[in-house]
């Protein structure tokens, strides 16, 4: 085994040092440049030759064929006959000066142009005319409501005066004071009284309302009148008794009932 491994280490030696000796020399291969798309010549062997052919070298610019490519048309060549003119036109044009207008002074207008002068001056003479008796008219309108409304406010306070003033107190006798009083209550203590639940056409609305008051315990009964059926509960003695039954039909869903004197 040993043998073996100092025999292939002799051999790759060996190898080695033939290549190393036996090795061909290379050439340098100077490639042949082209010209390039972009329109420069190749490179020069010396390096002042080439910077110096940059530096005379001339670049052409194409220039814009269309106004709006940023710069002006250089070439009229491209342009047609039409573009041409009208090209030179505008530029002919943009050399003018403007002119200006001067006034005509009265002296030097027609007799056309002073009659339309005259007419304008005299509308707006009319125009002035109409706003000042619109003005006018405010005016007149405005004085009229504010004397109105003194005129309203001077009534008002004569009237608050007339009623401010005290009325002359008559004084009667008190003896028929004293009887009057005497009568009502002599009066009041014989009327009598009673509760009408409702006045109807039909019998049958009022037989209705007559049932329900009896469901809810009031005695009540039927008169006919003039036409009208009405529904009454007493009579009652005074007027306090007729008011306490009608708080009692009103709690139990009758708010329709009134209190009526008897003749």
């Amino acid at each position: 085994m040993i043998v073996l491994a100092v025999a292939v280490l002799v051999t790759f030696a060996g190898g080695l040092w033939f290549i190393s000796h036996h090795k061909k020399e290379e050439t340098p291969v100077i490639p042949n440049h082209k010209a390039n798309g972009n329109g420069l010549p190749p490179k020069p062997e010396e390096r002042w030759k080439y910077i110096k052919e940059l530096e005379n070298r001339q670049v052409t610019v194409p220039s814009p064929t269309e106004p709006s490519a940023g710069g002006e048309i250089k070439s009229q060549t491209q342009l047609t006959d039409e573009q041409r003119q009208l090209l030179e036109q505008m530029q002919a044009d943009m050399r003018q000066q403007p002119t200006q207008l001067n006034e005509v002074p009265w002296n030097e207008q027609t007799p056309a142009q002073r009659q339309q002068t005259l007419q304008r001056q005299q509308q707006a003479q009319q125009q002035q005319q109409q706003l000042q008796r619109q003005q006018q008219q405010l005016q007149q309108q405005r004085q009229q409501q504010l004397q109105q409304q003194r005129q309203q406010e001077l009534q008002q306070q004569a009237a608050r005066q007339q009623q401010q003033q005290a009325a002359p107190i008559t004084r009667e006798p008190a003896k028929p004071q004293e009887s009057a009083k005497a009568k009502t209550e002599e009066k009041a203590s014989t009327q009598r009284w009673m509760v009408q639940c409702g006045s109807f056409k039909g019998t049958d609305q009022a037989e209705s309302v007559r049932a329900g008051l009896a469901f809810e315990g009031f005695e009540s009964r039927i008169t006919t009148g003039g036409g009208w059926n009405r529904v009454v509960i007493g009579p009652f003695k005074d007027r306090s008794s007729a008011d306490s039954t009608v708080k009692r039909l009103h709690s139990s869903g009758h708010s329709s009932c009134i209190p009526l004197a008897l003749p």
